[in-house]
């Protein structure tokens, strides 16, 4: 069994002042250009569906001048939130960061399924929002009591008032919100980036750990991701952001921007294929 760190085999320059500052050291930002050339094509597309995104989402910031709880309003926030999303995946990727990545991969799938439900059942989807945040609401006030984090008294009374006016409203499903529209296959990527990344489990803290050829020993393991570990992270990143574009694109009749999100559609299906997560 080992016990020292072992930093990943990249070239010894991404890794100056690594087992310091890790990826915030000097080395890791020197390479990143080498990290974006290893999968040049993904990284370009990625680039072209974050400007497009963009570009869209500040144009309808523009045009949508409605209630704010409007399905048009919410699907722009929506579109906001994934801009700033892919963006972080990009910037996560380009240092090698996989987990990080992924986990920001996996809260833009979580986008694209909630936008996908508003433009295909608005009501519906509006109605779970609402109901979500309520449920989040009572669990926190729900929390508060159990651990006597309020004192008695009036205020405390008035929590549990609050509590009890609220009913037992559901939490949002993801699974239940990607069977609203047609993304639900995604769900699997949804729940091996969770499992991978995502969540403290058995198998994101696998990835701290190599084994040596004979599998008699280990050591710890923490660096840059492979360049075939980054295409996978991209081609989720993408493959979740082309839909919502469409959507949004669809849903304010934005048919310049659609056209332009089905060509990058068309790119993204000419891309080579990348391995399984």
């Amino acid at each position: 069994m080992g016990s020292l760190l072992e930093v990943m085999k990249t070239p010894d320059e991404l890794h100056e002042e690594f087992e310091i500052r890790g990826f915030l050291g000097k080395g890791i930002a020197s390479g990143i250009p080498d990290l974006r050339a290893e999968n040049e094509g993904w990284f370009t597309l990625i680039e072209d569906v974050n400007e497009l995104l963009v570009r869209t989402a500040a144009a309808a910031t523009n045009t949508v001048k409605t209630n704010s709880l409007a399905p048009e309003a919410v699907a722009v926030r929506i579109v906001l939130r994934s801009c700033g999303t892919l963006q972080g995946v990009i910037l996560m990727t380009e240092r090698g960061m996989v987990a990080e990545g992924r986990i920001l991969t996996r809260s833009l799938v979580e986008d694209a399924f909630c936008i996908a439900a508003l433009h295909d059942n608005p009501v519906s989807f509006l109605e779970i929002l609402k109901e979500d945040s309520e449920g989040s609401r009572r669990l926190q006030g729900k929390f508060i009591l159990a651990q006597d984090m309020i004192d008695k008294g009036a205020s405390r009374d008035k929590l549990q008032a609050a509590i009890d006016a609220l009913g037992k409203p559901d939490t949002m499903s993801p699974k239940a919100i990607a069977a609203m529209g047609p993304l639900l296959k995604q769900y699997l990527a949804y729940q091996r980036l969770s499992d991978d990344a995502a969540h403290t489990s058995a198998r994101s803290l696998d990835r701290h750990v190599k084994s040596d050829a004979a599998r008699s020993g280990w050591c710890y393991k923490w660096g840059a991701g492979s360049r075939e570990e980054n295409a996978v992270t991209l081609h989720h990143a993408v493959l979740a952001s082309l839909p919502i574009g469409v959507a949004i694109t669809q849903m304010l009749k934005d048919t310049d921007n659609n056209s332009r999100f089905g060509d990058l559609a068309d790119r993204f299906q000419a891309m080579p294929p990348v391995g399984v997560i």
